[in-house]
């Protein structure tokens, strides 16, 4: 997992080509938290919410696509564990691209605006979440096509 600052994603391009269109598309889009946009190579949507504390839920990965959440409005932590690490709650769903898991976090970062983190396929996560008090949020998701 790749924490870093809005302004240095154009950085992580070189990671995958397609990242060049979905910085674009966001940069393109006014929010609209009832849309999904579409671009070469992936998609983009926003959320918008309440945390939940971080024992509850499990953590998610992904094979069809890489995860570039941006927080542009309140916080967030976000646990993190390699996948080998974490056994299998819900096999893997390939429509949905999600396989959850559980187990315990090697890490947890607190997420502010103006902040972003990238997902790669071995990233266990578990985002939206809370250590003592919930806090809203405003979020991007962008999704890279592997």
């Amino acid at each position: 997992m790749i924490f870093d600052l809005i302004e240095n994603l154009d950085e992580y391009i070189s990671l995958n080509p397609k990242f060049a269109n979905g910085l674009e598309k966001l940069n393109e889009v006014e929010i609209d938290y009832n849309k999904r946009f579409d671009f070469d190579g992936g998609y983009l949507f926003f959320q918008e919410g309440t945390t939940n504390h971080i024992d509850e839920g499990t953590f998610e990965a992904h094979k069809k696509y890489i995860d570039i959440q941006i927080v542009l409005d309140g916080s967030e932590y976000v646990a993190w564990a390699p996948i080998n690490q974490l056994v299998v709650d819900v096999v893997y769903n390939a429509e949905k691209d999600v396989v959850r898991l559980n187990g315990s976090p090697k890490a947890i970062m607190k997420i502010n605006k103006g902040m972003a983190y990238i997902c790669l396929p071995h990233d266990g996560h578990k985002a939206l979440k809370h250590l003592n008090k919930a806090t809203k949020y405003n979020k991007a998701v962008i999704k890279i096509e592997i």
